[in-house]
């Protein structure tokens, strides 16, 4: 008695079929979204300058940073000096960011009555800063004419040196630590019993 082949079907093959079923649709579906055509020669990038068609070709635009390059000042002894904190040099007006400038008609009173002219004495503090010495400065910003900057002349920052001596108070905190020595010394315009009062010299009548 012959014994008759199973019919059933074996599972293992039917898996395999399916998966390569699977493979051949995977395929297909991707094949379907080359484009049909030759294959071009061009060269993706290029040194030439090519036209653009900003209707049809939308590029991302790359932002390129802003550099600001320093200011090279280099004044006379004939530059003219406002302030403490301001002077006029190839007709732009500059003005310290850092320090706030002593009203050059300021008059300072010092503990034992002696008056000085603290206000002219800063004015001079900065102009033999500046004289004949090349400055090297930061555009900080602009308000109408006037430059405002960050200089330093002999790798020495102005407005700090002029905070450190009293010819001016700090406009920023970094240099607040520089006015407390000033006024600890009395150095400058911190004689005056009332600049140290409030941390600055306010402007007054001849005394």
């Amino acid at each position: 008695m012959k014994t008759t082949a199973s019919t059933k079907p074996n599972r293992r093959a039917m898996a395999w079929t399916i998966a390569a079923s699977l493979l051949l649709s995977w395929t297909a579906a991707q094949a379907a979204g080359l484009q049909s055509g030759p294959v071009s020669d061009d060269p993706i990038w290029t040194d030439k300058p090519v036209r653009i068609d900003r209707k049809t070709q939308g590029y991302e635009r790359v932002k390129v940073e802003r550099k600001i390059l320093p200011l090279t000042l280099k004044p006379t002894t004939r530059v003219t000096v406002f302030d403490s904190s301001s002077f006029q040099e190839g007709g732009d007006l500059y003005v310290l960011a850092d320090a706030v400038a002593v009203n050059p008609k300021r008059l300072c009173r010092g503990d034992d009555g002696h008056i000085a002219a603290c206000g002219q004495q800063a004015r001079l503090f900065l102009k033999r800063l500046i004289a004949n010495h090349t400055l090297i400065c930061q555009d900080r910003f602009r308000a109408g004419q006037a430059v405002f900057v960050s200089c330093r002349a002999e790798d020495k920052d102005l407005a700090e040196t002029l905070v450190s001596k009293g010819a001016a108070w700090a406009a920023t905190p970094r240099l607040a630590a520089a006015q407390q020595q000033a006024m600890s010394r009395k150095a400058g315009i911190w004689i005056d019993t009332e600049c140290r009062a409030v941390g600055r010299c306010l402007p007054q009548e001849r005394r």
